[in-house]
C-alpha cells in the first residue's frame, strides 16, 4: 500500500524532511504536481506530499479539487493528513464537548491537539512543593515507620511474651515477697492474658503452653488476694464454653483447688471469682460435676446458704438452677444417639439424689423463709429485689426435685409465701415508678411460686 503524507506548509522556508543538503534554487509552484529537489526551500501555502517508499517529495498550488480530496480522505479515515493555514483554530475557542456517540475521527488532528492544549492551559498546575507533601519516597516512609516502632505480633507471640514476663515474678508470688510495683506488673499480665483468652482459640493455645500450671496455679497458691482473684477470673474465662480447656483444668485438679479456696478464703471478691470459675468449669461437663459432688461441693454450697454474703448465696443458687435446667434440656436434643449418651453421662452424676442427700432443699427452704420474713419486717426494700428474685426463681426451678422435702415443711413455707404475697398486694406506700415496677414483678413471681406449693 502506498503511503502518503500531504502537508500544507505553515512556515516561510522550511527544508523538507530536515535534509542537510542545500539548494539555493527557488521552487516555482504550478497547479500540477512537481518533484521538489532535496534541500530546495518551499514557499508558504503549497500542497505538499511525500512518498515514503520512493523518498520523492512533490508540491503544487492549492485548488478546489485538493480541498475536496482532503475532505473525502478525512471521511474515509485514510492515512493522508492535510493541514491548511486557513483551518488554524483560534486559541480562545472553548474545548469540544464529545457525546458518548461522537467519533474522534470526525475532528481534524490539529483541532484536537489545539483543544487539548487549551484544556491543559486552563488546569492549574500543582507546585512541586505541594506534590512532595502528598507523596513520600520509600526512604522517608521507612524512617517514619521506624520512628513509630511499629511491631506487628500475633496473639500467640503476645501469649509467649506474657509467659516470659510472668516467670520473672513466679517465685516471689508463691513466696509472698512481691513488692507493690511487682504486684501491679503481675496484675497487668493477668489482665492482658484474660483479654486475649476471650478468644476460644487463644484459650486453647494458652492451655497447650501449660498456662494452667505455669501461671494460674502459682497465683492460686500465693498469698496475695488481688492476684488470686484475677487468676480466678483468668481461669473462668479460659474454660468458659471451651470443652478442651475444661478437660485440661479437670485433669489438673482445678475443681478440688476451687473448692478448697471457697472453703478457706474469707475475701468476698476471691470467693465470688472462685464461684465464677467453678461455674464455668462444671457447666455442660458431667465429668467435672461428678468430681465436684464427690469432693463435697454440694455440702459446701449448703453451708453457704446457711450463712454467707448475699452475693455468694445468689451465685450458688444460680449455679444449682443451671445444672438442673441442663438436665431438663436433654429432652430437647434432636439427635437420639447424642441424647442417649448425654443422658447416660448425667445419670452417672446423680445430681438430684445428691441434692436431697446433702439437705440442699432444706437449706434453700429455710433461706427463703428467713428472707421473706425480713422483707416484711423491712416494709419493702427495693434494694433486696435481685436477691428475692433469685431465691424465688431457684425455688421454682428446684421444686420438682425437692417437692417431697418441701412437703414436710409445707405449712411454714406456704404460710410465708402467702404472707409476703398479701403484704405486697396490700402495700399502701407512695412508691416511685421504678420501685412500683419492682413490686409488681415480685408479686407476679411470688404468685408463680405459690402455685406449686398449693399442690402439696
Amino acid at each position: 500500500m502506498r503511503l502518503l503524507i500531504i502537508l500544507t506548509c505553515l512556515y516561510l522556508s522550511p527544508v523538507i524532511l530536515g535534509n542537510d543538503e542545500k539548494n539555493e534554487t527557488t521552487f516555482v509552484a504550478t497547479h500540477e504536481w512537481q518533484v521538489v529537489k532535496k534541500g530546495t526551500p518551499i514557499p508558504k501555502g503549497l500542497h505538499v506530499r511525500h512518498n515514503f517508499q520512493t523518498g520523492v517529495t512533490e508540491a503544487k498550488l492549492i485548488d478546489n479539487e485538493d480541498i475536496e480530496e482532503k475532505e473525502s480522505s478525512e471521511k474515509s479515515h485514510s492515512n493522508s493528513l492535510a493541514l491548511h493555514p486557513e483551518k488554524t483554530i483560534p486559541e480562545d475557542l472553548d474545548p469540544p464537548v464529545f457525546s458518548e456517540k461522537s467519533n474522534l475521527f470526525d475532528y481534524p488532528l490539529e483541532e484536537l491537539k489545539a483543544r487539548l492544549k487549551k484544556i491543559k492551559q486552563d488546569e492549574p498546575e500543582s507546585p512541586p512543593e505541594l506534590i512532595k507533601q502528598k507523596f513520600r519516597d520509600y526512604e522517608t516512609l521507612k524512617k517514619e515507620l521506624k520512628a513509630l516502632e511499629i511491631n506487628i505480633t500475633t496473639d500467640s507471640e503476645l501469649l509467649g511474651n506474657y509467659f516470659q514476663k510472668f516467670q520473672n515474678h513466679k517465685n516471689a508470688i508463691t513466696m509472698g515477697t512481691l513488692m507493690p510495683l511487682e504486684v501491679e506488673e503481675v496484675l497487668d499480665i493477668l489482665y492482658n492474658l484474660e483479654y486475649l483468652l476471650h478468644h476460644i482459640d487463644n484459650a486453647k493455645v494458652f492451655t497447650d503452653m501449660q498456662g494452667m500450671v505455669k501461671i494460674i496455679s502459682p497465683c492460686l497458691n500465693g498469698t496475695n488476694n488481688e492476684i488470686k482473684a484475677e487468676a480466678l477470673r483468668l481461669l473462668g474465662t479460659a474454660v468458659q464454653s471451651n470443652p478442651k480447656v475444661q478437660l485440661k483444668a479437670l485433669e489438673n485438679d482445678f475443681v478440688q483447688k476451687l473448692l478448697h479456696i471457697l472453703s478457706t478464703n474469707t475475701q468476698i471478691e476471691v470467693r465470688s471469682r472462685c464461684l465464677f470459675a467453678l461455674s464455668a468449669l462444671i457447666r455442660q461437663f458431667p465429668a467435672a460435676q461428678k468430681v465436684w459432688i464427690n469432693h463435697g461441693g454440694l455440702e459446701i454450697f449448703g453451708k453457704i446458704l446457711v450463712h454467707d454474703q448475699l452475693q455468694i448465696q445468689m451465685k450458688v443458687m444460680k449455679l444449682i438452677s443451671d445444672l438442673i435446667i441442663e438436665r431438663q434440656d436433654l429432652q430437647e436434643v434432636a439427635n437420639t444417639e447424642q441424647s442417649q449418651l448425654k443422658t447416660k453421662a448425667y445419670l452417672s452424676v446423680d445430681l438430684e439424689q445428691k441434692i436431697l442427700t446433702n439437705e440442699y432443699c432444706k437449706h434453700l427452704g429455710n433461706l427463703m423463709t428467713k428472707s421473706f420474713k425480713d422483707e416484711i419486717g423491712n416494709q419493702f426494700k427495693a434494694s433486696n429485689y435481685e436477691f428475692l428474685e433469685t431465691i424465688s426463681e431457684s425455688m421454682i426451678t428446684i421444686f420438682p426435685v425437692c417437692k417431697y422435702e418441701f412437703k414436710s415443711s409445707e405449712d411454714s413455707l406456704l404460710h410465708t409465701i402467702q404472707h409476703l404475697l398479701s403484704f405486697y398486694q396490700n402495700l399502701n406506700t407512695n412508691l416511685e415508678q421504678n420501685d412500683n415496677d419492682i413490686l409488681k414483678n415480685l408479686t407476679l413471681l411470688i404468685q408463680k411460686l405459690q402455685a406449686p406449693h398449693d399442690e402439696l
